[in-house]
């Protein structure tokens, strides 16, 4: 099966990227050392709200909320 990425949410109180599917379900985390894949991935998306608290609650360790999520919609 192959699943496209829709949204990538970014945590800031510890450098973490997660993406999710169009349906808001979580693919997956990106690891990597230098940033260069998701600034790749933000070049063609728009900011936007997180479409469902759900999406979230997906998230191992849960993000704190003092601090900020910002997601984004890839195209």
């Amino acid at each position: 099966m192959n699943t496209t990425a829709k949204f990538l949410v970014l945590l800031d109180d510890m450098p973490r990227a997660l993406l999710f599917d169009s349906h808001q379900c979580l693919l997956g985390e990106v690891i990597e050392e230098d940033g260069f894949i998701v600034e790749n991935l933000l070049r063609g998306a728009k900011e936007c709200p997180v479409p469902r608290d759900e999406m979230l609650l997906a998230i191992v360790p849960p993000p704190s909320p003092q601090r900020p999520v910002r997601c984004f919609e890839l195209h």
